[in-house]
């Protein structure tokens, strides 16, 4: 009797072990899920913050080169585009959204790079208290995309990780059903 009552004792064990294993391990998907949607925005909140910036960059070019129109129209321009991309919140896990997306904002990149090429061209205009004012707050908000990316990269890795490897696999197709795979680098994926 007793060897009969220790097995179902060790059953009910196991059993509770198992669900409390499903239970604590099924909320991990949904937490990184969270997490890295909240690092996205913040991704998109930064380089918000970059093309805003794009009027001032815009004063500074004026001041040190008047003649620079084709770059102030192609800064004009992409910081529009930027400006005009509504949030995307799947671009994470869309291909097509995100080449989009980072299209755009290496737009803006490549104007603001045209810009640093004309800052050393015209290196003693640096000294001015204003461009300087400017180029460090440009230089302080790339920063702030950097960390930002990084983190969003980090966070997307662990959520793909989480939905990829067994048991999370089985764990999130019985709960959540099939969920995509976040892309997990800024380089701009070929169309193709």
């Amino acid at each position: 009797m007793i060897p009969r009552r220790l097995a179902l004792v060790a059953g009910l064990a196991v059993a509770m072990a198992a669900v409390a294993w499903v239970v604590v391990n099924s909320k991990r998907t949904p937490h990184y899920d969270a997490a890295a949607r909240a690092a996205w925005q913040e991704v998109e909140r930064q380089f918000r913050a970059r093309a805003e910036m794009v009027p001032e960059v815009i004063a500074v070019v004026e001041a040190v080169d008047p003649t620079q129109t084709a770059l102030v129209e192609q800064l004009s321009t992409t910081r529009a585009a930027v400006l005009a991309l509504p949030p995307q919140p799947d671009a994470p896990t869309d291909p097509a959204r995100f080449r989009a997306f980072m299209e755009t904002q290496d737009e803006l990149s490549r104007a603001l790079g045209k810009v640093m090429d004309l800052m050393n061209i015209y290196s003693d205009r640096r000294s001015n208290p204003e461009i300087r004012r400017v180029l460090a707050a440009l230089e302080t908000q790339e920063n702030r995309i950097v960390v930002a990316r990084s983190d969003f990269v980090r966070l997307a890795r662990a959520y793909n990780l989480s939905i990829s490897s067994i048991p999370g696999r089985w764990l999130t197709r019985a709960f959540l059903g099939q969920q995509p795979l976040m892309v997990e680098s800024f380089e701009v994926p070929s169309s193709g």
